[in-house]
């Protein structure tokens, strides 16, 4: 069963090869291991906790997580304390120079190539926020490559609350907004179905 789908805006599998041959089936395995949820909330744990358990430092902790993993059983859990300690939110930053005090939620270096990632199941407005600190990073030659996740269709999702989903981003909107906004960093998009 195909989890998610992938675009690549100024880059191909090829260019995540380049960075690690690692990277496409990683990031391949933590999408598919995420379970069906009921919340937003829920997805946000599983994806952190599925990000985690690879090494992926992290901006900030879901609310009400004590351990991680919960969505991979075949990993034993690693204590939020422990957790804190390996952690380097310093690669989350988004820009060393101009201050903007920006942090995506998930950073992990291949070899001296960084790589951000951007889970957004918000508005499509945070979603323009995530590429501009993509395009900062990419400016101040630091990062080799943005990832943003979000879902294929919100409404098919979570389709027991479409009322609460009105102005989610989308995987079509993203695809189709990236050429549009003219951004010249590689950035990889993952939708979620």
């Amino acid at each position: 069963m195909n989890h998610s789908e992938f675009w690549f805006h100024n880059c191909s599998k090829q260019y995540l090869d380049s960075i690690s041959p690692e990277l496409h089936p990683e990031l391949i395995e933590i999408i598919s291991q995420l379970p069906k949820r009921l919340t937003q909330a829920e997805l946000n744990k599983d994806l952190f906790c599925n990000l985690t358990s690879k090494g992926w430092s992290f901006d900030c902790l879901p609310a009400e997580i004590d351990q991680v993993p919960i969505s991979n059983p075949e990993i034993n859990p690693m204590s939020i304390a422990a957790l804190k300690k390996t952690n380097h939110r310093s690669l989350c930053i988004t820009s060393s120079t101009i201050e903007a005090k920006w942090h995506s939620d998930f950073a992990k270096l291949y070899g001296n190539k960084l790589v951000q990632i951007e889970a957004q199941f918000g508005k499509v407005e945070s979603m323009f926020k995530d590429f501009c600190g993509f395009r900062i990073a990419w400016y101040e030659r630091r990062l080799a490559l943005g990832i943003e996740i979000v879902l294929c269709d919100p409404s098919k999702y979570f389709s027991h609350r479409k009322s609460s989903i009105s102005g989610m981003a989308y995987f079509e909107i993203a695809k189709r907004t990236l050429p549009a906004i003219g951004l010249d960093c590689p950035i990889c998009l993952i939708g979620i179905k």
